[in-house]
């Protein structure tokens, strides 16, 4: 896949462009957002199987919680196929990490309120915060770039404690770097919660 810089798109997004782009985006008003939460109950009994318990927590391990991001977007046009790349600074005490992943989706129709996903599971949360409780605090910076066959096609930055975009862009080859943390929500328990909310994910060929 032909990829553009994401430091091409900060600097975009610092010029003061609201959506992140120039007009006339192929796809529009894209909204990232991060929620902390747990994990689901999903109940299924299998005749002859033993149920199994759920594997106890010690008290130095933090509650199992997911790092749960989001975009929120318009697509101007019907799409075979579209890349989100996810991209997110997150802080630990004085320690910084950007983490990096993406998601294909396929066949999204022409139309508003069309939503992506893509999850950090517990336990690369805990790895990463060494154990502490991992809340929305810890998050700096976030932003999405879509692509389409290669093409950067829309995307946004957020920062919930005032980060601009120019400042990642200037900043961001400092911070280390972890990739391939990031699950799409099939490899996750919320596979089958809202199934027809999200777009669909493009099949594995792992």
């Amino acid at each position: 896949m032909k990829t553009t810089s994401i430091h091409t798109l900060l600097l975009l997004l610092s010029a003061g462009i609201p959506s992140g782009l120039a007009a006339g985006n192929r796809v529009d008003n894209v909204q990232p957002k991060v929620a902390v939460v747990g994990t689901p109950e999903v109940m299924a009994q299998v005749r002859g199987a033993t149920p199994k318990r759920p594997r106890p927590i010690s008290a130095n391990e933090p509650a199992p919680t997911w790092l749960e991001f989001e975009a929120d977007f318009d697509a101007m046009e019907d799409f075979p196929e579209l890349v989100f790349k996810y991209s997110i600074i997150l802080k630990f005490g004085q320690a910084r990490k950007l983490i990096e992943g993406e998601v294909t989706h396929v066949d999204i129709p022409k139309g508003k309120d069309r939503h992506s996903v893509i999850y950090l599971p517990p336990k690369t949360l805990n790895k990463l915060s060494e154990g502490k409780p991992f809340t929305a605090n810890n998050v700096l910076a976030l932003w999405v770039e879509v692509f389409a066959a290669g093409e950067l096609v829309g995307g946004k930055f957020k920062s919930p404690i005032g980060i601009t975009s120019e400042m990642v862009a200037k900043d961001k080859d400092a911070i280390p770097k972890a990739g391939d943390l990031f699950l799409n929500k099939s490899q996750t328990p919320f596979a089958p919660l809202n199934w027809d909310y999200y777009e669909a994910v493009k099949p594995s060929t792992r």
